[in-house]
């Protein structure tokens, strides 16, 4: 599905241009004039794996538009692990999890003690993330930045317009809203009660608003509608393609209020994604194990819990040693559901950081064979069944993590189809693009789609 022949796939793009509603883009880049700057706009479609993007009848006009005018890879290789916030930390940081330590949705706490570890989603960017981000150099450059809805970017001082995942009922793009009727702020209060699509309907206002009143010069947009429905449904189904056409026409409301602005020829678009999904039959339920073996007992020497996260999961023990790492591994190697189970090293040869370098790495990584994930629970049986779900959290060298990537517009060339690229190359071509620097990272700035006036 993703290797489907060229020319049909280019002819089905170029229909669906004949009815993009206006969507249109220049056929070649144009030199911003001298008293202006380049401007960029990311959005971040989570979920949304290569293997949807090739499906040659998706209802996608506006994203067809763009793949038409620009440039459209393949598919996108995220980092491991396979999960949203280590990877949009990955693409704006130009590094993998080795680098930046961000292993999960927010900041690992409890961890090697005698309970359960948890996840802080609020913990402050400052504390997540170990390396410099693209918006940072921005920022520092003197350029205005935004983001709606990214991660792992909570009270960053390099943001100068934000709604937030949890937005603000007080802060200043809220409170625009509130003005306009767009919502109130008892619903802001309350913003996690309706609907993840009603949610993305609102993130993408902010965006708007922030594009028509403060410009900026690179603006983040993260929304999460797909991730939502293929979560509750699986993957590959029509409850998928209609969440798909519904932010599509999320991108076009960007797009539009981008030359609603004056500023669309001199405006970068990039869609990305952080991840795929595949779906799943069998639940593994790893601290069964654990408990099983004694090692969270009271009375345990070296007790041992597991954090669960789709298709990985993350083992730690106080006090642990090479023995007793070994050990641990003899607990899970060749149980049913159970792709592998890597020490330290072996983790660090996929791009994992090791205990030594953060205390997020864990002193066990599990891996989920194909229909299988892992799930909370320290009782019962270790595999159960579920009804079929989404998930992800797999192997980056699975073909259904695999991501998307579009560019087009201001500095882009009409390439087409390009071959398969990791996504720590999307903060260089960012920082490129806006001539800002990075200094030392992984990635690489995909020179090969950009305009040659690009330095």
């Amino acid at each position: 599905m993703m290797c489907s022949a060229s020319s049909l796939f280019r002819t089905i793009v170029a229909t669906a241009m004949l009815f993009a509603s206006g969507v249109s883009l220049p056929s070649r880049a144009q030199a911003a004039p001298a008293a202006q700057r380049p401007k960029i706009i990311v959005i971040s479609l989570d979920a949304f794996g290569a293997a949807s993007l090739h499906e040659p009848q998706l209802p996608a006009p506006t994203l067809h538009a763009l793949m038409q005018r620009g440039a459209y890879a393949v598919s996108m290789q995220p980092i491991n692990p396979t999960v949203t916030w280590p990877n949009h930390t990955a693409m704006v940081t130009g590094v993998n999890a080795s680098l930046h330590h961000v292993l999960v949705n927010g900041l690992i706490v409890n961890q090697r003690s005698t309970t359960l570890p948890g996840i802080d989603m609020g913990a402050p960017k400052s504390q997540l993330v170990a390396v410099p981000t693209v918006y940072d150099a921005a920022h520092q450059a003197g350029l205005t930045t935004a983001q709606v809805d990214w991660v792992a970017i909570e009270g960053s001082q390099n943001i100068d317009w934000q709604f937030a995942e949890h937005p603000d009922p007080d802060g200043a793009i809220e409170q625009d809203l509130v003005r306009q009727d767009v919502i109130t702020h008892d619903q802001l209060a309350h913003f996690g009660v309706p609907s993840q699509a009603w949610r993305d309907r609102m993130y993408t206002r902010a965006a708007v608003d922030i594009i028509q009143k403060h410009h900026p010069d690179l603006l983040l947009l993260h929304l999460l509608a797909l991730d939502s429905i293929e979560h509750e449904t699986g993957f590959g189904n029509n409850a998928g393609r209609n969440t798909i056409a519904f932010l599509d026409d999320r991108v076009k409301e960007v797009v539009d209020a981008v030359r609603a602005a004056g500023e669309f020829d001199r405006t970068t678009f990039i869609i990305v994604s952080d991840h795929g999904q595949q779906s799943v039959h069998q639940q593994l339920h790893p601290n069964v194990l654990l408990k099983q073996a004694g090692l969270q007992a009271d009375s345990a020497a070296r007790p041992a819990f597991c954090l669960t996260d789709g298709g990985f999961a993350l083992v730690f023990q106080q006090r642990a040693t090479d023995a007793s790492i070994k050990a641990l591994k003899s607990l899970y190697v060749g149980q049913p559901g159970i792709r592998s189970a890597l020490t330290p090293q072996e983790a660090a040869k996929e791009g994992w950081p090791t205990p030594a370098q953060s205390n997020q790495a864990p002193d066990l990584l599990l891996y989920a064979a194909d229909d299988y994930v892992f799930s909370k629970g320290d009782t019962g049986d270790f595999v159960t069944p579920t009804v079929e779900i989404g998930e992800h959290g797999y192997p980056n060298s699975n073909p259904l993590m695999q991501g998307i990537f579009i560019a087009a517009g201001f500095g882009i060339q009409p390439k087409g189809e390009i071959p398969a690229f990791p996504n720590v190359d999307i903060a260089p071509t960012i920082a490129r693009l806006l001539h800002v620097s990075l200094g030392t990272i992984q990635g690489k700035p995909l020179t090969g789609i950009l305009a040659v006036n690009q330095p």
